[in-house]
């Protein structure tokens, strides 16, 4: 029997720091997340996909997505990445915004550790 058919995403590098997992309700109007979107916590206390905006407004990023998740309509609960050893080409932001350096940081005081080039 088959419960669960596995395809590599390239979204873990390693396993150097222990992966965690937790979950987060995604705000409503968010649209279909992928796997591998880093979240940030908004004023409301749900999570939406890192912008630019948020950073000013003071919001960081904290955990990335390990599920894709549909937010559109509806808030949804999402398994996220709380730890980790994570590929930066997999990481997804919003289209109008690059993952930064402080980003990287963020996510790295939070457990999520960004490795790039791998």
């Amino acid at each position: 029997m088959l419960v669960e058919k596995f395809t590599p995403d390239n979204l873990i590098a390693d396993n150097a720091q222990p992966i965690h997992k937790g979950t987060v309700t995604v705000k409503s109007g968010e649209g279909e997340l992928k796997r591998g979107s880093v979240l940030t916590k908004d004023s409301s206390g749900k999570y939406v996909i890192t912008a630019s905006t948020l950073r000013v407004g003071g919001y960081l990023p904290e955990v990335v997505l390990a599920a894709d998740v549909n937010a559109t309509d509806a808030d949804a609960v999402g398994e996220v990445y709380t730890s980790g050893d994570l590929k930066e080409e997999a990481l997804i932001v919003d289209e109008h915004h690059t993952l930064s350096d402080d980003d990287k940081a963020d996510l790295k005081r939070n457990g999520i550790y960004v490795k790039a080039g791998l």
